[in-house]
């Protein structure tokens, strides 16, 4: 088997399609974060293309340090999200090759049904009455675990942390029967404002507390978890297993959050969560699109025994759910609150090549 061409799609509902097809007939997909298309595009051309074309794609690990790390005189080093958009299509091809689930040719699921937590956020533009709304409808749609973020970087450091702390306590107010509350600061505190504001809401009850402070800052990550009971969390945005080594070794986070894509993809996380295992650190995987990178960050955390909070969902990412479903089937979608993984080969994705040619971007 060999890889005879790769390709991009770039669709209306935000993101891209990457197929990876082989002369024996077996596809497989991946989603290009939609803001990246462009950017995508050139490293398929000048690397990914000249490096995988040709070869039999059933070889991952040897594509993924090809990519990540170059052989022989190929020194691509390539950024850990764009590794993981081929990576996550290597592994669906694998699982429609061999007619296995991804989940079972990584080990085997520890459970097929995740609770979801909802995820909503730009809270740094709204008033607590518009974030509990959202929360609400969370709440509607059967989701019984939650997290607000901020969605702000470090250039909104400090700005309002009272108004924060109303968001978080509203929506506490309503969610009064205990149900799962983290809050997400995305990176907008300083290290004495994250540590007054957890115990803020300590006091109130709270189940994790997300990227504090700039997620570059690991001794002041340290501080802030030293100081806090709240489980403090952190490694969305960070590339590859040698970064969560550092960030475990100098910001000590109690929770480990990688994103599919950006660590570099399901070979890749579940090194990472092999080495969180071994360190004694839960894992909670930031991934928060329905679609197919969604489901490969699922397929990859069901394969981890001690992995038992809740996965991120949000819809603010993902473009039209009925549109999803249409393109890729029923099953990327969750219900109540859950998503169930089937033994469908791959990830699962029944792709709809009619609804493709309606949601291609023109």
């Amino acid at each position: 088997m060999k890889i005879t061409k790769i390709t991009r799609t770039p669709l209306t509902i935000g993101k891209g399609l990457l197929r990876i097809q082989t002369d024996a007939g077996v596809e497989g997909w991946a989603e290009i974060p939609g803001r990246n298309n462009a950017v995508f595009r050139a490293y398929l051309e000048s690397a990914i293309g000249p490096a995988l074309i040709g070869e039999d794609p059933r070889l991952i690990d040897r594509h993924w340090e090809t990519l990540a790390l170059g052989r022989d005189e190929r020194a691509y080093k390539l950024p850990g999200w764009v590794v993981g958009v081929v990576d996550v299509a290597l592994w669906d091809l694998l699982g429609k090759e061999t007619g296995l689930p991804v989940h079972t040719l990584m080990g085997g699921a520890k459970r097929s049904t995740i609770p979801l937590y909802w995820s909503t956020g730009s809270g740094w533009r709204m008033r607590p009455e518009e974030m509990l709304a959202l929360v609400k409808d969370g709440w509607q749609r059967g989701f019984r675990a939650f997290k607000i973020r901020m969605d702000w970087r470090g250039w909104r450091q400090d700005v309002d942390p009272a108004k924060d702390y109303e968001l978080f306590k509203l929506a506490r107010a309503y969610l009064s029967g205990g149900e799962y509350l983290g809050f997400d600061a995305n990176n907008g505190y300083s290290v004495s404002t994250a540590i007054a504001q957890g115990r803020r809401f300590e006091q109130l009850g709270i189940d994790h507390f997300e990227e504090p402070i700039p997620h570059y800052d690991l001794p002041g990550l340290k501080q802030v978890g030293d100081a806090l009971d709240v489980a403090v969390s952190a490694g969305e945005q960070d590339a590859f297993r040698w970064w969560f080594q550092n960030l475990v070794l100098l910001g000590n986070p109690d929770i480990l959050q990688p994103d599919i894509l950006y660590a570099g993809g399901p070979s890749e996380v579940k090194r990472i969560y092999e080495m969180a295992t071994a360190l004694n650190k839960p894992v909670m995987p930031h991934s928060p699109q329905a679609g197919i990178n969604s489901m490969a960050s699922l397929h990859v955390y069901a394969t981890v025994q001690n992995a038992t909070r809740p996965h991120e969902f949000s819809i603010e990412f993902s473009g039209p759910l009925d549109e999803l479903a249409e393109l890729y089937g029923e099953d990327v979608l969750p219900k109540r609150g859950e998503m169930r993984l089937t033994d469908k080969p791959g990830f699962g994705i029944a792709l709809n090549e009619a609804a493709l040619q309606r949601l291609t971007a023109r």
